[in-house]
């Protein structure tokens, strides 16, 4: 599945690929990256999954599309960025999550889903308009996790679907399902 995004500043964007050089306005003969901002965000659409909206990050570690993320913030040379890290199921924290778009690295900058629908890293069986929990770092399952539910989410489909039809049809392994989020979080403090 390949989202897509047109803004009239940036002109069309290919949602999955990543950028070396992070944010910043274009520069002729200069490295800089693409004209985005941290938490930039962008409307999004692909064929089979709707539309969706994705916020632009820094890769914290490597990461993998479909894997769930923690948006994580911090101030560095006077400058709030955000950075991706794998959601580690530490219970009741409240952070924000997001879906990554596309493999990335550590030092790499790229588009994460936080609404729409997305395809997601599980582990077991999951169905469709069920929540959503940690299961391990970076994937989610249906099985609840006191503390660790991934809020805003419901899984809407199971695992190993056809998305698509005919010769553009994307068998979805049994690691990977899709979600509808809706800028999800995780579970904060139950008092």
């Amino acid at each position: 599945m390949a989202f897509v995004s047109y803004d009239t500043i940036l002109g069309e964007v290919d949602l999955s690929i990543v950028d070396t050089a992070g944010p910043g306005p274009f520069t002729i003969g200069g490295a800089a990256g693409r004209m985005s901002v941290y938490n930039g965000e962008l409307r999004g659409y692909d064929v089979n999954l709707g539309g969706g909206v994705f916020v632009y990050a820094a890769f914290g570690a490597s990461i993998s599309a479909g894997q769930v993320v923690k948006l994580d913030q911090s101030l560095v040379s006077g400058q709030v960025i955000s950075t991706a890290q794998l959601w580690d199921g530490t219970a009741n924290t409240g952070r924000a999550l997001a879906v990554a778009v596309a493999n990335g690295v550590s030092g790499q900058y790229g588009w994460f889903q936080v609404q729409g629908n997305a395809i997601i890293a599980i582990s077991g069986a999951v169905s469709a308009n069920t929540p959503v929990y940690w299961q391990a770092n970076g994937t989610v399952s249906a099985t609840g996790v006191a503390g660790k539910q991934m809020e805003n989410a419901q899984f809407a489909t199971a695992g190993a679907v056809t998305i698509g039809s005919g010769t553009s049809a994307v068998i979805l392994p049994s690691s990977r399902a899709v979600a509808f989020l809706q800028y999800p979080g995780a579970q904060g403090a139950i008092t």
